[in-house]
């Protein structure tokens, strides 16, 4: 198998969630593994001078994104309120348990798909320690251990880490993709990496 595809990303991003099930489908056609790196998006915004929160976006731009959003949810068939009740929420907590469940040996991309999920289609407030407990247990886990788990020196430290392989990749935000050392941001340009893994312009 060749390496897998790094996924840099954030819960609270709606494009991360929206591609999420669709990335896992190509890397599974094309025998990929797919590596997860909950990325500090504040920190790359700000080391590459690139990026911004949504409030500080302009009108026209965070208008757009409001059409754009359903849009891709019925693209894809992803369920997703392009408002949710708890955004924009703190991305630590749910980057935290991503990687504690992984350390644990859990199916993080179970969680990942949770916890994106509870953000962007059941209202879930997934910087609250409650509320993700139980999406954990939702998912037959330990929930409180795992959030516990989550506030580990450990943890934080491959936080860190994920984001200085995303600084070293050149990616300025989520959510972004690496395939054998070539960049990819943006869910569309999903269909771009599966072109490039079946030999396009190879």
């Amino acid at each position: 198998m060749s390496d897998p595809i790094k996924f840099y990303f954030a819960c609270v991003s709606p494009w991360s969630y929206l591609g999420f099930d669709a990335l896992l489908e190509i890397a599974e056609k094309h025998g990929r593994a797919v590596a997860l790196k909950p990325t500090n998006v504040g920190r790359t915004w700000s080391e590459t001078g690139a990026g911004q929160p949504l409030g500080n976006r302009p009108e026209v731009l965070q208008s757009y994104r409001l059409l754009e959003l359903p849009r891709w949810g019925a693209w894809r068939g992803v369920p997703i309120n392009s408002e949710p009740k708890h955004f924009p929420a703190p991305f630590l907590l749910s980057s935290h348990v991503i990687i504690a469940a992984r350390q644990a040996g859990e199916d993080a991309h179970a969680v990942t798909r949770a916890l994106m999920r509870g953000c962007w289609a059941d209202e879930r407030n997934i910087a609250d320690e409650g509320d993700v407990a139980d999406i954990l247990n939702g998912l037959g886990l330990d929930g409180a251990a795992l959030v516990e788990a989550a506030g580990s020196d450990e943890v934080s430290a491959e936080l860190e880490a994920n984001t200085d392989d995303a600084l070293a990749d050149k990616a300025w935000s989520v959510p972004s993709y690496v395939v054998d050392g070539e960049l990819f941001f943006g869910q569309d340009r999903l269909e771009m990496i599966d072109w490039r893994l079946s030999g396009g312009n190879n």
